[in-house]
């Protein structure tokens, strides 16, 4: 799944920049559960990238399926060869999670969520999520709630991170369509992100991740 030569995305966020820097590096070698990197490279500004053991990285490679897989990660120690290397811990092939590419990982989770009209004509409302990814979201609508089809909504979004922090996420979503369960008195409208900050985005997906990472170590999903 994961082989030597492959190429491996760090992802690390930087909280004195409030963005998340992306590094890159190679598999050299790989004993047991030791994964041993080359130095990685920022992608950004292509220098040679420095951190302290322990540090924890959300980690992501191309298998030869040509599919996404996603690991969290920490670097245990540095190793001195023919090159100079970095060993991270590999938390074995049943922790990734596959992602198909050009699709978003959709998870099913309660985040508190406001709506406001943009250009069309509603009243506010606060409610929660049904499911979120980095593609759009399902909102549970209150009861008697009217929300118009076709329209945009701007959406005020607040996730809790693994960290403990909170990120609040701003987006413009456009209303696809409106359902009702039989099992469910309230109607949930399914929402695609159309006017997003990619960085935004990108903290959604890692929401997402580790969601996924959460509920599988609980053995709540396969």
């Amino acid at each position: 799944m994961l082989n030597i030569g492959d190429t491996i995305i760090l992802e690390i966020e930087d909280y004195s920049e409030e963005e998340k820097k992306r590094f890159k590096c190679r598999l050299v070698d790989r004993v047991k559960e030791f994964l041993f990197i080359d130095y990685p490279i920022n992608e950004k500004t292509k220098r040679v990238g420095f951190f302290h053991d322990g540090t924890q990285f959300n980690a992501s490679f191309i298998g030869k399926d040509q599919v996404v897989y996603l690991f969290q990660t920490e670097l245990l120690a540095r190793k001195k060869g023919n090159i100079p290397m970095l060993v991270l811990k590999d938390p074995g092939k049943e922790n990734y999670i596959r992602i198909q590419r050009r699709q978003y990982v959709r998870v099913n989770v309660s985040i508190d969520v406001a709506a406001h009209p943009l250009k069309a004509s509603f009243s506010p409302f606060v409610s929660v999520t049904a499911d979120i990814s980095g593609g759009g979201i399902a909102i549970i609508l209150p009861k008697d709630q009217y929300l118009p089809v076709g329209k945009e909504v701007e959406c005020w979004l607040s996730l809790h991170m693994q960290t403990g922090e909170i990120k609040y996420i701003k987006a413009a979503c456009h209303v696809i369509r409106i359902i009702s369960e039989k099992d469910s008195p309230r109607e949930k409208a399914c929402m695609q992100f159309v006017n997003i900050n990619e960085g935004d985005r990108q903290t959604i997906i890692r929401y997402c991740f580790e969601r996924q990472l959460y509920l599988r170590k609980k053995g709540l999903i396969e």
